[in-house]
């Protein structure tokens, strides 16, 4: 079936369906970083495909340097030089958006042009499915008490239009809309009913979930598989016509024997101390203890790897380092230490009603909490448990709560890394949410 991807972001969403047998003919993503790891992905993939995934691995271990990205990819185009014009076709590198307003913007008009080029170079005569989730700050609860009056303002909170707009031209048989759970309430209510009655002047009826009450279809991602709480809205459209229902994800649920906990998770990883490690360099996995100790979990993400990438410690301030070390012995107890039980001569500001849980550990024994983008900004909400490290997570390990394999590398400087991850649907549920749409659509064929 063919997919075409948009607001892309690093490609967790479309990372569950490749795996799955759906064909991504083009993916639209305007972040530059985000469509290079697109682009880096698209190498395993590839080469998996022609068995040959000895030169992903070689390309790994030379690609240490984000600065010259072209020229380590030169290694992989000098065997398989069709890859250039693959990666040109699929990955789009474009911000939707009114040229008029915005000179870094493409019109839909351009949009659709560029997606039919990417059609036309995989053969689709048409699309299946699309994909993705616009932005969600504007709907998000954080992002609305952060923007205040101008929540109402935010151009963010039209970008569905634009995915109306492909839909439209490319008649999809379906589509799927991940987001955030303000999704539903976003200027109480309006926003996700214009969304309804602009798809359904289309030809389509778009479903929350499988409840008539909407704010009853949020799911929580960690009942599926995903070692992290993470509530989120899937939205699920298509055409009038075909009657679908709405996708059962509890059917494709990951289960596991025991609950997933931070340690199930992350433990396997190498020490690492602030400014250690790197940021892109291959680090192999040491096999001399074998594989005995590892989680079911630590055992899927090694498949088809022989190691990571992205595993560099922030820096840290000294009085960061104490209140670190402070909240780390808090949650051995099983508490999270809060803003205002810090001594005063570690506080930075004196609000102590507000963010209270601004620092937050990862505990060893419980789920990691959900993964976020203000990870780019600081890991203060993303401390990692032990005390010897005393340091806030790693890309690598935050990629591993939000069920990224080790093998798929982030690209770009490590703001733009963390960004990517916190934004990301976690590919583990994005193979849920690819299994159950193929079932539905597949019955109906």
């Amino acid at each position: 079936m063919i997919v075409v991807d948009l607001f892309s972001g690093a490609g967790g969403l479309s990372e569950g369906f490749h795996k799955h047998d759906f064909k991504i003919a083009a993916h639209v993503e305007k972040e530059y970083w985000a469509c290079e790891t697109i682009k880096t992905r698209l190498f395993y993939h590839f080469l998996k495909a022609k068995n040959d995934l000895e030169l992903y691995y070689e390309f790994l271990r030379v690609s240490d340097n984000y600065r010259n990205i072209e020229q380590t990819r030169a290694l992989v185009f000098e065997r398989y030089p069709e890859l250039r014009e693959k990666l040109e076709k699929e990955v789009l590198n474009r911000k939707f958006g009114n040229p008029h307003n915005d000179p870094t913007a493409t019109s839909s008009t351009q949009m659709i042009q560029l997606i039919q080029n990417s059609l036309q170079y995989s053969r689709a005569t048409s699309v299946d499915l699309i994909i993705g989730g616009p932005p969600c700050q504007a709907y998000s609860l954080v992002g609305r008490s952060r923007m205040k009056e101008s929540v109402d303002k935010d151009s963010r909170n039209y970008l569905f239009q634009y995915y109306k707009r492909i839909v439209d031209e490319f008649k999809p048989k379906a589509f799927v809309f991940e987001n955030v759970p303000g999704l539903l309430t976003a200027k109480k209510g309006k926003v996700y009913q214009e969304i309804k009655e602009s798809f359904d002047q289309i030809g389509y009826t778009v479903l929350s979930g499988t409840s008539e009450e909407d704010k009853s279809n949020i799911i929580d991602f960690a009942d599926f598989g995903v070692p992290q709480r993470r509530k989120r809205v899937i939205l699920f459209g298509f055409q009038k016509n075909l009657n679908y229902e709405y996708p059962n994800f509890d059917r494709h649920k990951l289960s596991w024997d025991i609950p997933l906990t931070t340690r199930d998770v992350i433990s396997d990883l190498p020490v690492v101390k602030p400014k250690q490690g790197h940021d892109l360099r291959l680090f192999e996995y040491d096999m001399s203890q074998g594989v005995d100790y590892l989680s079911p979990y630590e055992l899927m993400m090694r498949e088809d790897s022989i190691g990571f990438t992205n595993h560099f410690a922030r820096p840290l301030k000294d009085r960061d380092a104490e209140i670190y070390q402070i909240a780390i012995k808090y949650a051995t107890q099983g508490k999270q230490i809060k803003y205002n039980e810090l001594p005063d001569r570690l506080k930075t500001h004196k609000n102590d009603k507000v963010f209270l849980d601004r620092f937050k550990v990862h505990r060893w024994d419980s789920i990691p909490h959900t993964v976020v983008a203000h990870i780019s900004k600081d890991g203060h909400y993303n401390i990692h448990p032990d005390i010897d490290q005393c340091r806030s997570l790693t890309v690598r390990e935050a990629a591993r709560i939000q069920g990224f394999p080790d093998n798929y590398k982030f690209e770009g400087p490590r703001t733009a890394q963390f960004t990517q991850v916190g934004n990301a649907v976690p590919p583990v549920m994005s193979g849920v949410i690819a299994r159950a749409v193929k079932e539905v659509i597949c019955d109906q064929l």
